[in-house]
């Protein structure tokens, strides 16, 4: 299952470089693990990096969270999707 968990955070990491710049991807840890519901997968750093995550209203997030279902169904895992700041 490790395998499947790196899988997942290789191509998120893909997915968010195709539109923000990869010295900011560099700033996102990308945690994924499993859970009772599926896999779930935290998303941290910065607030100024986040913003281009979330995206206006949220809509950008809820576009990676609808690719990540599809990725889900390709590796075998319903994942779901968790964006907060890191805390220091």
């Amino acid at each position: 299952m490790s395998e499947k968990l790196e899988e997942i955070k290789k191509r998120l990491q893909r997915l968010l470089s195709l539109w923000i710049d990869e010295s900011k991807v560099n700033q996102l840890e990308i945690d994924a693990k499993i859970d009772e519901r599926g896999v779930l997968v935290e998303v941290n750093g910065p607030k100024e990096v986040l913003a281009l995550v979330i995206g206006r209203k949220g809509q950008t997030v809820n576009a990676i969270r609808q690719i990540l279902k599809s990725i889900g169904g390709a590796v075998g895992a319903a994942i779901s999707l968790k964006v907060q700041t890191k805390n220091k």
